[in-house]
This record gives C-alpha cells, structure tokens and sequence, in this order.
C-alpha cells in the first residue's frame, strides 16, 4: 500500500492535529458572503448535492498552497457561481470522507490523516447548514483512504475501505446513523482506496468499482440488503483516482479519468465512460475535462447535470467546473 501514500507527498502543507472539541461545543456560525468566491484548485474533493440548500457542496478539498482563508470551509454551486457557505471547518484532514445524509438534513464528514502529525483524525463532525458540531463516538476501524456514501434505503451513511491507524488495509463496511459506528459486514470486495462509490436509488443499492490496492482493480460489486455481491460488468478496465456519477434520472452511470496503471501520473486519462442498460460504452464529447485524478464528481438531480471539480495532474492542481448534460462536457469556470 506504499504507492497509495505517495499521494500524499504532493501536498505541500502541514495541518493541525485532531480535535479535542467536546461533543456540546458547536463551533460558530459562518454568515455567507454575498459576493462570489471559487474554491481554491484542489484535489481529493467531495461534492455532495444538498436537497434543502439546492446546491452542489465542495468540502474537504486540498489545495497545494493553503492557508487559514483555503483550508476547510465548505462553497456551494449553483449552476453558474461559486460561494463560500462555511468556514472554520472541523480540523483540516486529507484522504477522510463527506456524505450527505438526507434523512437528517446534515453533512457527515469522518477521518483522514494530519501530515503534521502523521496520525488519524479519527472524529465524526456534522454540518447541519450553520453550525459544525462533534459527535462523540468511538470511530471505525479506516483512519484514511475509505468512501462514503449514503444510503437511502437504509438511512444510513455507509464506509468501506481504506487504511487503519497503522496503515494497514481494511474491507470492513461500516455504517453511521448519527450517533454510531456498526461494522455491517466483514466480506466482500478485497481491499481498496481510490475506488468508486455511489448510492443507486433506482435499484436500492451502493456500487463500487475500481480502485488501487498492489494495483488497479477492474471488479464491480453491489451492496443491497446488508450483503455484497460481484457483479459481472468489465468495461474501463482497472482504474483508479477517477470520478464516478450516478445521473439517477437516466439511470446512467458516468465515469471520467483516472489512471490505469501504478504510476498513477503517467498514466491519467481524460476519457468518459457510462454505464447503461447493463453495458459499459465510452464517449467520445467534442470538448472534454483534461487529464486528471481524484477530481470531485456529483449529480444534481435538480439541475439533471453531472458537476466535475479540480482533481491533480502532474503539473499541479486544477480549479476548474465543468458539466456534463448527457451529452457534451461544459467549462463552466477557470476555462484555461
């Protein structure tokens, strides 16, 4: 698993340690300003569309150069702007999770690494729209390298994979409910990070493929009813650091670069996929992101647009949004 650390070594700034945040401490309200603001370039982002906000959400982005103003903070999309909705995050971490759980109304946000420290932050936060609060509870066995998801059938945020404390790999698939970490299952796919992970909702279930464990992985699996299954779909072959988008009302899934071999800079792509009606076809749009990985990736189900953000090349991190309409990929900031 030493070739997934490397990654890491591209950041060029030290975070604070973990939080010692007791669970009633909430930390202050952030009053959203009206003028527009782009997230900082980045990688390793999460966007999560938020139902009551009626926007895309960036968070846990991690920009090369930071400061107090770049690092943490959440900034919302609406279609055409940028804006910051939080800041004063929980302490800054790389390689953690964000999930949105609808039925609560609230971002999940758990683990990642301190590079200060070289230890895990090992706390749940929660962001309800204005206030950060801490949830006291004992965390899962993954400090870093995992997904989240959430799972509407379930209502629950579910995590697989990823690196323990010591750096050691884990397939465990754990669930929070809000105010507890279930181990859920114990077999299943091999142990992964970098992979895909997205919640289907027209079939009730959570799909995953890809990934990098000694190398990239090809498998595609299913998690529904509390068991995993292999699913016999091999289409862009072993892949990893890619973004991955369920557009839920074409009941399409979309996949766009990556890399395909353990020299993940070498070997990045600017290619789009989509799964549809059982069967994997590649795209060929007019215009296209460039080459990238561990770029954010979301849909919104209002807008019926894919939103893509960021991600790393080996020249350095990248700022831009693009779309995908179903049809044609559209830059629509920092077009360069």
């Amino acid at each position: 698993m030493r070739q997934i650390l490397i990654l890491s070594c591209v950041i060029l700034f030290m975070v604070a340690g973990c939080s010692t945040t007791p669970r009633a401490t909430l930390l202050p309200a952030f009053t959203p300003t009206p003028a527009f603001e782009n997230p900082p370039p980045c990688w390793d982002g999460e966007l999560v569309y938020h139902t009551q906000l009626h926007q895309m959400l960036l968070l846990n982005c991690v920009p090369a150069t930071a400061n107090a103003d770049t690092l943490g903070g959440i900034w919302g999309w609406d279609g055409l702007h940028w804006r910051r909705l939080a800041e004063g995050s929980p302490p800054p971490r790389v390689l953690g999770g964000a999930a949105y759980d609808q039925k609560r109304n609230v971002v999940v946000v758990y683990g990642g690494r301190s590079l200060s420290t070289d230890t895990c932050s090992a706390d749940t936060w929660e962001w309800d729209g204005a206030l950060w609060a801490k949830r006291d509870a004992p965390p899962p066995s993954p400090c870093d390298h995992f997904e989240l998801t959430y799972d509407a059938a379930a209502g629950r945020v579910l995590l697989f994979g990823g690196l323990d404390q010591a750096q050691s790999p884990v397939h465990e698939t754990w669930s929070w409910d809000g105010s507890a970490w279930t181990s859920i299952a114990t077999e299943g796919p091999p142990n992964r990070a970098h992979f895909g992970f997205e919640y289907d909702p027209n079939h009730a279930q959570v799909l995953l493929y890809g990934g990098y464990a000694e190398s990239t992985l090809g498998d595609f699996w299913s998690f529904k009813d509390g068991a995993w299954q292999s699913l016999d779909l091999h289409g862009p072959g072993k892949l990893s650091h890619f973004g991955m988008a369920l557009d839920t009302d074409a009941n399409a899934l979309y996949l766009f670069g990556g890399g395909s071999r353990t020299s993940t800079f070498t070997s990045l792509s600017a290619k789009t996929w989509v799964l549809k009606d059982g069967a994997w076809r590649e795209l060929s749009p007019a215009v296209s992101p460039s080459k990238r990985g561990l770029h954010a990736m979301a849909y919104d189900p209002e807008r019926k647009r894919i939103v893509l953000y960021g991600g790393f090349t080996s020249a350095g991190d990248l700022g831009d949004t693009w779309e995908w309409d179903g049809e044609n990929w559209i830059c629509l900031v920092s077009c360069n």
